[in-house]
């Protein structure tokens, strides 16, 4: 499904997180989401870890409610990965924690939710223009650490630096980088901490 996996290079993501991001061309409508989703998502890891590190067998597990477990022998390779109808997204590293989060572009953010978003540190002006975009940053970083939104989006603080990159802290004073970009029809953000 995913044995052609292309890398996708951004200049405010570090050389050492391979994020990939394919069209979804099969789906079995028979199975349930969650399931279709972390097998699929699983898949492209594995095609990505194969093709970019040369693993040729590496362990994924995604537990439910819980962010995706690799594993090369005792090695864990931090991987996260996001779907939407047509498209999934996957960024894998043995360096950084990484999470991801992909979204269409022409999504939108219901405005009373802005408010449930917005962080005590962040000007209303990051909400302006995309929220959408921002919604993506936010949960790429609360799967970074594992929560997903289990856990508030305003407990992320997002401060963008240049077009593409912000600095998040979260509320326990936690530190971490987010390059977020529009490719194809889609918001990819990517969160990664050393």
């Amino acid at each position: 499904m995913y044995s052609l996996a292309k890398r996708i290079r951004h200049i405010a993501l570090p050389e050492e997180i391979i994020l990939s991001c394919e069209l979804i061309t099969e789906i079995d409508e028979s199975k349930n989401r969650d399931e279709v989703e972390s097998v699929s998502g699983a898949v492209l890891i594995r095609s990505m870890a194969k093709k970019f590190l040369s693993v040729n067998h590496l362990e994924v597990y995604t537990p439910k409610s819980e962010k995706p477990k690799a594993f090369v022998g005792d090695n864990e390779l931090s991987v996260s990965f996001s779907h939407t109808k047509e498209a999934i997204s996957a960024a894998i590293s043995f360096d950084y924690l990484v999470g991801c989060d992909l979204e269409c572009l022409d999504r939108s953010v219901n405005p009373a939710l802005i408010p449930r978003m917005k962080g005590e540190n962040e000007t209303e002006e990051l909400y302006k223009f995309e929220p959408i975009r921002i919604w993506t940053c936010k949960e790429a970083a609360l799967k970074m650490i594992g929560t997903g939104l289990r856990k508030p989006m305003k407990s992320v603080n997002l401060d963008q630096v240049d077009s593409n990159l912000f600095d998040v802290e979260f509320d326990n004073g936690i530190r971490a980088k987010i390059c977020s970009f529009q490719h194809m029809d889609y918001w990819i953000s990517i969160c990664y901490q050393k």
